[in-house]
């Protein structure tokens, strides 16, 4: 199960609003990063494919490649400001280490 906050369903429901793209999903993925075995991104997408998990929140679709669902169990996202700017901030209780920028993160057995 994923955790979308409010705050963060207000910001992805702007930014769609924002780039005309008032039916869009919210698409989570996971890339390979440097830093970290992992980097989240959030993007819009037209529509889920079969291949996708799909959260809804409020209206709101929330996917995922079902092939990545097990390394986000129980994965809260948020948005949150402060003085430099807003940002979405992602908890994964699965993560065993993250990189300072939040954004990615490992998880070893």
């Amino acid at each position: 199960m994923i955790h979308l906050t409010h705050s963060a369903r207000l910001e992805i429901n702007r930014l769609r609003q924002r780039q005309s793209q008032p039916d869009a999903v919210c698409r989570l993925a996971l890339q390979p990063s440097s830093c970290a075995q992992w980097a989240y991104t959030l993007s819009l997408d037209g529509a889920p494919n079969e291949a996708d998990n799909v959260y809804e929140f409020d209206g709101l679709l929330l996917v995922i490649a079902r092939d990545r669902a097990a390394y986000i169990k129980g994965l809260k996202i948020d948005f949150a400001e402060d003085l430099t700017g807003g940002a979405f901030r992602f908890d994964n209780p699965l993560a065993t280490e993250s990189c300072r920028c939040g954004y990615a993160f490992a998880i070893r057995s």
